[in-house]
């Protein structure tokens, strides 16, 4: 499963993962879910191949990517980067001088999976949505012991099916916002 945490703490990292063509590459092998060469990945994102091999380099020493030699079909030798195992903690409520850039992350990885799911639902007809998405909003009231369940489900089925498999039937992105409200309500 999870290999280790990245914890968002650096300003490199930070300058790593607020840049938009790095989101859309981490966003892009999350979802194939298995190797892409640079130039595939450069032809889905209608970049220029050595503009994509900077990119996905930077992924890589930063720990997110896997790179490794392999062979194309025509027996050239090429390199295949794929998503790692592990998670990405944006420390959210660390006061420190990034704290600006962590919210803006956030906000940008929050609504990049709302775009995409508005992108998607526009494929189903109106009575196939219910099986394809799902956008729910409202409050939870809650004593100690069922907060700790409701996090202990979450966390367990989301590591349990977060696991990159590309021979899988159905890819779903997901974003989890829950929180606990003021105490003063």
């Amino acid at each position: 499963m999870v290999e280790h945490t990245i914890e968002l703490v650096e300003k490199k990292q930070l300058r790593v993962m607020l840049n938009p063509v790095r989101q859309e590459m981490v966003h892009l092998l999350r979802l194939v879910a298995r190797p892409l060469t640079a130039n595939e990945v450069a032809e889905r994102m209608q970049l220029s191949p050595s503009a994509a091999h900077t990119h996905l380099n930077k992924l890589v020493k930063m720990g997110l990517l896997s790179a490794r030699e392999g062979t194309r079909r025509d027996g050239s030798k090429t390199i295949y980067y794929q998503m790692r195992e592990v998670r990405l903690r944006l420390c959210l409520g660390r006061r420190d001088a990034y704290q600006g850039e962590r919210e803006a992350l956030a906000a940008n990885l929050v609504d990049s999976t709302f775009r995409s799911m508005l992108d998607n639902v526009y494929r189903y007809e109106e009575q196939e949505l219910p099986d394809y998405n799902l956008l729910r909003f409202g409050a939870l009231h809650l004593d100690t012991a069922q907060r700790r369940e409701l996090m202990e489900l979450m966390g367990r089925y989301l590591e349990e099916h977060g696991a990159l498999r590309p021979e899988a039937e159905e890819h779903w992105e997901y974003v989890v916002l829950a929180y606990r409200a003021g105490k003063e309500l």
